[in-house]
């Protein structure tokens, strides 16, 4: 099972959720997260020191070899990134089939996980698209706050371009909301809008906003590691139950 984490709206929780939804997973699956995104959130999540990286998701994009690049942290597999990652967009410009790229690496090592999730960069660019097109679902963070609809109906118009003219069979897994606070006035209309308008989509675990989950960054480990008794932790422990829920996986 391959799940993007997508929205093009930064600061939405796409890696704390990548992050922390994958570590849950992990617990009872076989979990690969890929960072895609050239600011490389993910990789600095888990505590990687990327100056002592060999391979990362640049030299995956431009020269395959994805399994070379897999890196082993607790109990789970990444594929890491570095800021060299934004030159390769313009590398690959005029490279047929480069939406591709991503799905054919994939499709040598998907069977050994059950779940394979990818973090996106905040855009809708070749790294985006690569991510969409090798997925089975895509799973959108959305922010409780001002603005947090904006683009949502751009990207699904970019899941529906997948599917038609890339050839591809991509589902949305859902939209949960993010950095809920229920004492602001916009964080509980940004979830009045979400429930009118995507109800059918929406996850009913909401991800609270939660201080910790920065605190968790600075050392290197999901917030579900570092402080299981956080209201976000648990939380992010509700997610993971609905995704397999919907996907119908065995825990």
């Amino acid at each position: 099972m391959i799940i993007s984490i997508a929205n093009q709206k930064g600061g939405c929780g796409k890696t704390t959720t990548a992050v922390n939804l994958g570590s849950v997973l992990a617990r009872k699956h076989k979990v690969l997260l890929i960072d895609i995104d050239p600011q490389g959130n993910l990789t600095t999540s888990f505590g990687v020191n990327k100056g002592e990286l060999n391979r990362t998701m640049y030299d995956v994009m431009l020269d395959g070899g994805l399994e070379k690049a897999i890196l082993r942290k607790d109990s789970i597999d990444i594929v890491p990134s570095i800021i060299d990652l934004a030159g390769a967009e313009v590398q690959l410009s005029g490279r047929m089939g480069r939406e591709y790229i991503l799905a054919n690496e994939l499709s040598k090592l998907s069977r050994r996980y059950d779940f394979i999730i990818i973090d996106t960069p905040p855009s809708l660019g070749v790294f985006t698209i690569n991510a969409l097109v090798a997925s089975d679902y895509v799973l959108i963070p959305v922010q409780a706050e001002f603005f947090a609809l904006e683009g949502l109906t751009q990207l699904l118009s970019v899941v529906d371009l997948v599917n038609t003219r890339l050839g591809r069979t991509l589902k949305i897994l859902g939209m949960v909301v993010t950095m809920f606070n229920s004492r602001t006035k916009s964080s509980n209309e940004v979830l009045e809008d979400v429930r009118k308008h995507y109800s059918k989509h929406l996850f009913r675990t909401i991800i609270p906003r939660n201080v910790t989950v920065t605190d968790s960054t600075m050392t290197g480990e999901p917030v579900v590691i570092y402080r299981k008794d956080a209201s976000a932790s648990k939380s992010y422990v509700e997610l993971a139950k609905e995704v397999e829920n919907r996907l119908r996986v065995k825990r």
